[in-house]
C-alpha cells in the first residue's frame, strides 16, 4: 500500500509541475519574468506553509546537521534547476529544453546502480526504456550549445535533487517542514540572485500577483512537498519515472487552454510515458509491498 501511495503523490506532484507552468506564462504577460516567479513562488508559499504547519502543531526546530542539508537541497532542486532550465529557453525551445531535462529518470537510475549499488528491476528498466522513448518523441531540431549545456545540467542538478532527498535521509523529515525550509532558503538564494542581475520586478498586475500565489500554492506548497513522500515510499528511481507524467500533462493543458496541436507523434509519445507508468504501477515489486 505504501508504494501505491508514493505513486499517486508522484503522478500528483508531476501533474501539477504540469499544468503550472500555463499559469507561469499568464504572470510573464503581466509583468513577471523567470526569475521573479523562481523567488516570488518560493516567497509566497511560506505563510501556506507556516499556517499549515502551526495548525499540525509540528515543531519547526531543525539541528545544524538537518539546516545543512536543507541549504544544500534548497540549492538544488527549487533554485539551480529553475534557474538553468528556464536560463535554456533563451537558447533553445521549451520543447527540446524538456526533453534533455528529463534526462534526469535515467541518471537517476545509473546513479542508484553506480554508485549506490542498487539493483533494478526489469519492470523499472523496461517503464524507463519506454517513458524515455517517449520523452524522446518531443526532440525539436533546433540547436544551440549553450542551452543545451544549460538544459543537461538542470536534468543533472534536479536527479541529484531527488538522490539527495532519499540518501540524506531528510526523507524522515514531515514533508511540509521539509518544503518550508527549501522555499525559505531557496527564496534567499534567488533574492541574492536577482538583485545581483537586477532582474527581479515587484511591480505586476493584480492579475499576475493572482497568478503568482497560485504557483507558489500548487507548485511550493504541494508539488515540492508531494515528492519528498512519493521518494519515501517508492524511492528515487521509481519517483522519477512517475515524473514523466509530468510532459504529458503539459501537452494535454495546451490543447485544452492555448489551443495548441495536437500531433500523432505526441500521441505516441504520450502512450510510451503511460505504459512506462503502467508497468511501474503493476510491477511485482509494487504488489509485494501493498
Amino acid at each position: 500500500m505504501d508504494k501505491t501511495k508514493g505513486i499517486v503523490f508522484g503522478i500528483l506532484a508531476a501533474f501539477i509541475y504540469g499544468f503550472t507552468p500555463i499559469l507561469g506564462k499568464l504572470t510573464f504577460l503581466e509583468g513577471s519574468n523567470t526569475m521573479s516567479l523562481s523567488f516570488y513562488r518560493n516567497l509566497l508559499s511560506l505563510p501556506f506553509l507556516f499556517l499549515f504547519l502551526k495548525y499540525k502543531k509540528v515543531d519547526f526546530k531543525i539541528d545544524k546537521v538537518q539546516c545543512k542539508k536543507l541549504a544544500v537541497l534548497a540549492s538544488l532542486g527549487p533554485t539551480l534547476t529553475s534557474l538553468t532550465l528556464y536560463g535554456s529557453y533563451s537558447y533553445i525551445s521549451v520543447g527540446m529544453a524538456t526533453t534533455i531535462h528529463y534526462i534526469y529518470p535515467v541518471l537517476v537510475a545509473a546513479a542508484s546502480i553506480i554508485i549506490f549499488k542498487e539493483k533494478i528491476s526489469i519492470e523499472k528498466l523496461l517503464a524507463l526504456l519506454l517513458s524515455t522513448a517517449g520523452v524522446a518523441l518531443f526532440f525539436e531540431g533546433d540547436f544551440n550549445i549553450i542551452g543545451v549545456i544549460l538544459a543537461f545540467m538542470s536534468g543533472v542538478i534536479y536527479a541529484t535533487h531527488m538522490l539527495f532527498i532519499d540518501k540524506s535521509g531528510l526523507n524522515i523529515m514531515y514533508p511540509f517542514k521539509i518544503s518550508f525550509y527549501l522555499s525559505l532558503f531557496s527564496s534567499i538564494y534567488l533574492f541574492l540572485a536577482g538583485t545581483v542581475s537586477s532582474s527581479l520586478v515587484f511591480v505586476m498586475t493584480p492579475k499576475g500577483w493572482i497568478f503568482t500565489i497560485l504557483v507558489a500554492f500548487f507548485v511550493s506548497f504541494l508539488a515540492n512537498t508531494f515528492i519528498p513522500i512519493s521518494i519515501k515510499y517508492t524511492g528515487p528511481t521509481v519517483t522519477s519515472i512517475v515524473g514523466l507524467f509530468e510532459p504529458i500533462t503539459s501537452i494535454v493543458m495546451g490543447i485544452l487552454f492555448l489551443s495548441e496541436p495536437l500531433t500523432i507523434k505526441s500521441v505516441i509519445a504520450c502512450i510510451l510515458i503511460l505504459l512506462g507508468v503502467f508497468i511501474v504501477t503493476i510491477s511485482k515489486e509494487n504488489k509485494a509491498n501493498k
